[in-house]
């Protein structure tokens, strides 16, 4: 008599298949009505991203109040395109690192909570698919699949903005939290920094007192209150236009910076081309005023114009050539900018037909 026993048996094991493309996830959020929301945008595979675009509409925000690109090397830059909460976007990371973290989110768009939404109601957080490109370092699309977040309108704590948002502060130094709903137990934490002191100043600002050196752009800031609300916030300098340029793309154009300044800059621009115009962006991250001198010079290396602008602490402002000189140069030009404040500077391609625009990285 033969033991029983097992003949034959057979085990299916079904590997998991990555998803060939970029995977994309949107957080979820809490913030109260008329506070302010961060939705966060993270990448939950590492991908190495070089260039992309994206169309998104936030229907959760009363208006957009800040965006931002951060990546590991910190040198993605680009130009969003707002209109009340319709955002074009385009951006470009010369070291293709934009994407290869999963540990900090690749794009940040602050918004205003409607002040009369009800308590307890819930908007959707989400990119479409199909109206978001992102290219390899060889210029390849990738496939591209989202996860959809959403934001709850509930009373609690909220972080609206910090400043200074991208400078390195030294040990002792300041870093403002502007927010709502502070108390004086509410509880501060950086990810990558030990804090001397956390002052409670009143329910809409807290002063932070760093214990040692702190690179401030991408530092993920908590708040959390005793009735366990929190609030989580990535840190970057959110400036405003100090005025709207007349071009009818660039007056709506938000440039999106890298935390370095600069001194001097250029930026190179092509012949004219059909429905395009070319325009310059300067930022100034600082709190005092910026004196910028530009100048136009033609291919052959000849200044053909001089100009000065102001540039306010903490403000940007977007022109075009023509605004800024008084005609477009008829060829390829370059467009010098210096400043004894340090600055951050870049071109942008409007493209009058279908609305949206580019960047011009400055060198």
């Amino acid at each position: 008599m033969k033991t029983p026993g097992v003949i034959g048996a057979a085990v299916l094991t079904v590997a998991a298949v990555a998803f060939p493309g970029v995977s994309i996830s949107v957080s979820r959020e809490t913030a109260p009505p008329g506070g302010i929301a961060q939705m966060k945008v993270f990448i939950t595979e590492p991908r190495p991203i070089s260039t992309g675009g994206a169309f998104m509409t936030f229907d959760a925000y009363a208006d957009v109040v800040g965006i931002a690109l951060m990546n590991p090397s910190q040198d993605v830059a680009g130009v969003a395109v707002v209109r009340g909460t319709d955002v074009w976007l385009a951006f470009t990371s010369p070291s293709a690192t934009f994407g290869t973290s999963i540990d900090y989110p690749v794009l940040t768009v602050a918004g205003r909570v409607p002040a009369d939404a009800p308590v307890g109601a819930k908007y959707p957080l989400t990119i479409d698919p199909a109206a978001l490109r992102l290219f390899d370092p060889n210029g390849v699309a990738y496939p591209v699949e989202v996860k959809s977040g959403l934001l709850v309108s509930r009373a609690g704590v909220s972080i609206h903005d910090i400043s200074p948002g991208s400078a390195v502060v030294p040990a002792g130094g300041v870093v403002t939290i502007h927010g709502s709903s502070f108390t004086p137990k509410t509880e501060i934490r950086f990810k990558e920094a030990r804090l001397a002191d956390v002052r409670y100043v009143n329910s809409g600002r807290i002063d932070v007192v760093v214990a040692q050196t702190t690179r401030m752009h991408g530092m993920q800031v908590k708040a959390k209150n005793p009735d366990g609300s929190q609030s989580t916030y990535f840190s970057y300098q959110r400036t405003r236009s100090a005025s709207p340029s007349s071009d009818p793309i660039l007056k709506f154009a938000v440039p999106l910076l890298p935390p370095a300044t600069v001194t001097s800059a250029s930026v190179s621009f092509a012949a004219p081309a059909p429905a395009t115009t070319y325009g310059v962006a300067v930022q100034n991250i600082e709190a005092i005023d910026a004196a910028v001198s530009i100048q136009l010079v033609d291919a052959a290396g000849v200044t053909l114009v001089n100009t000065d602008i102001m540039v306010p602490g903490r403000r940007f402002v977007v022109r075009e050539l023509v605004e800024l000189f008084g005609f477009a140069p008829d060829g390829a030009a370059t467009v010098r900018v210096a400043s004894a404040t340090p600055i951050q500077a870049i071109g942008i391609a409007a493209d009058q037909a279908s609305g949206t625009a580019s960047p011009l990285l400055a060198r």
